[in-house]
């Protein structure tokens, strides 16, 4: 069942993980982790409690509490990044991981809006505003009349009987936050190109090899996101679905999640 939390927050947002590492690696900032589960992570690793708190953990000033509390230590070689990550996105103790890392994103200061939350946005990609249907009708109009405008210009086809969206040309071609959405609301099709006639720019313009016309097409995009005051972003069309709850399998597994 997908967690509704997001839903109710200050600013309303879906969010499925994309296991991309971002939330381990984002930046300097603590993890806290209690006495509890100490224990659980240093036995999945196979240390004792002593030596996993003395090379894993550190202590550091709570303010939510006023104490001193533990806290995962970061890499002093990695910007940030978690002690306990490994390559881009595998965590030594995924499955006894503290709670303050399996409740990411819905933390407190995150759910009341604010620069918490665009600081949470910024850093996950799996993260998607969600915008109400009287401000989504406009902007998706505005959008398919661009399209509509640049396949005339072109004399390229808004729809297509290829899909994309069960290889891995979902992760190589990017879109916006706009595009999705409008995909999504969209629906999808039962053959063909699932996207239909709302597929982004990127897959329309798949076959046209000049940067040039890619370049327009996405500057026209993001002034369509300004114009419509539209939440920005900006990723792999695979990850953008994803994190709109819906469901596009990868082409095959990508290790384990962080």
């Amino acid at each position: 069942m997908a967690d509704e939390r997001g839903l109710q927050a200050a600013r309303p947002f879906r969010f499925a993980c994309q296991r991309c590492g971002h939330c381990c690696s984002g930046g300097s900032g603590y993890v806290w982790v209690d006495e509890s589960e100490i224990e659980p992570m240093a036995r999945s690793l196979g240390m004792s409690q002593d030596n996993f708190t003395a090379r894993y953990l550190k202590r550091a000033l709570d303010p939510r509490r006023g104490v001193e509390a533990w806290s995962l230590r970061e890499r002093a070689d990695a910007g940030g990044a978690c002690a306990l990550l490994v390559g881009r996105n595998t965590c030594l103790v995924y499955e006894a991981r503290p709670r303050h890392c399996r409740e990411f994103p819905y933390w407190e200061h995150v759910l009341a809006g604010g620069e918490g939350f665009e600081a949470a946005r910024e850093t996950c990609p799996g993260i998607a505003v969600v915008v109400p249907p009287e401000k989504a009708a406009p902007a998706f109009a505005a959008l398919q009349q661009a399209v509509e405008s640049l396949c005339a210009r072109h004399a390229l086809s808004s729809k297509s009987d290829e899909c994309c969206l069960s290889s891995e040309l979902a992760d190589e071609r990017w879109c916006s936050g706009l595009e999705a959405d409008r995909a999504v609301a969209a629906g999808l099709a039962s053959a063909g190109c699932k996207l239909g006639a709302a597929r982004p720019l990127a897959c329309v313009l798949a076959r046209v090899d000049d940067a040039q016309v890619h370049e327009a097409a996405r500057h026209t995009v993001r002034a369509l996101e300004r114009a419509h005051e539209w939440p920005a972003s900006y990723g792999p069309l695979r990850a953008q679905l994803r994190s709109r709850g819906v469901d596009v399998p990868l082409p095959s597994a990508k290790g384990t999640a962080s």
